[in-house]
C-alpha cells in the first residue's frame, strides 16, 4: 500500500488535530505533490493550507507540517506528539542530510501538540524547502526528548502556488492569482 494511500484516510482527523479546522466543513481537499491542499474559505475569508505527513507516522496523526494561511498571515507549523504546557518548544531542523542548526524557541499551540515558527524563522525556511527534496525537524517535549520528522518536500513549490498568502523565498506570491480547486481557477503568470 502507497504511502498515500495509507495516509489520505487519516487527512480530515489529521487537520482536526492541528487545530486548523473550522466549524464548517472542508470544501476543497486535494493532493499535490507529497503535500495536501485545504481550503476552507468563506463568506470572503480565504484560509487555506498545505499539508505533508511525516514518513514515521502517517497513521498515527502525529507528524505534520503545515504551511497555513490564517487571517491574511502565512504561519508554519509543526504537528508533533504531546510536547507540554508551556509556551514555548525547542526545535531545530535540517535538510537533505545536512547537520542539524541551532535549536531554537517556536510558539507552543495551547493543545501542545503543535509548533508555530517565528515569522524570520518560517522566511529561511520555506527559501530553503524550496531548494531541497527532505528535510527533518527535532521538536523537544517537557522532558527534553527529541521527536525526529521526516518530510518528504516534493510538490511545495506548486502547493505554496496555490495559498491565499505570501511566505517570503516562495515562488507564490499574493499578486499571482490564487488556484483553488473548488473553482478550478486558472492561474496567469505572473507580470
Amino acid at each position: 500500500m502507497s504511502r498515500r494511500t495509507l495516509a489520505s484516510g487519516f487527512v480530515s482527523s489529521f487537520a482536526a488535530a492541528l487545530g486548523l479546522a473550522i466549524a464548517t466543513p472542508l470544501s476543497a481537499q486535494a493532493p499535490v505533490g507529497d503535500f495536501y491542499f485545504f481550503d476552507r474559505s468563506e463568506d470572503g475569508t480565504q484560509q487555506a493550507s498545505i499539508t505533508t505527513l511525516a514518513e514515521e507516522n502517517p497513521v498515527k496523526g502525529a507528524g505534520g507540517l503545515t504551511w497555513a494561511c490564517e487571517q491574511g498571515e502565512g504561519r508554519l507549523i509543526v504537528s508533533s506528539t504531546y510536547l507540554g504546557r508551556s509556551m514555548r518548544a525547542r526545535v531545530r531542523w535540517a535538510f537533505d542530510g545536512e547537520d542539524f542548526g541551532d535549536t531554537e524557541s517556536w510558539i507552543l499551540r495551547r493543545t501542545g501538540m503543535a509548533v508555530i515558527a517565528p515569522p524570520e524563522i518560517t522566511s529561511e525556511f520555506t527559501r530553503r524547502a524550496l531548494q531541497a527534496r527532505r528535510v527533518v525537524i527535532q521538536a523537544s517535549d517537557y522532558q527534553f526528548r527529541r521527536h525526529s520528522y521526516t518530510f518528504s518536500l516534493v510538490g511545495l513549490d506548486e502547493a505554496l502556488g496555490m495559498l491565499p498568502c505570501e511566505f517570503t523565498g516562495s515562488q507564490a506570491s499574493i499578486s499571482r492569482p490564487t488556484v483553488l480547486l473548488a473553482r478550478q481557477t486558472e492561474v496567469s503568470a505572473a507580470p
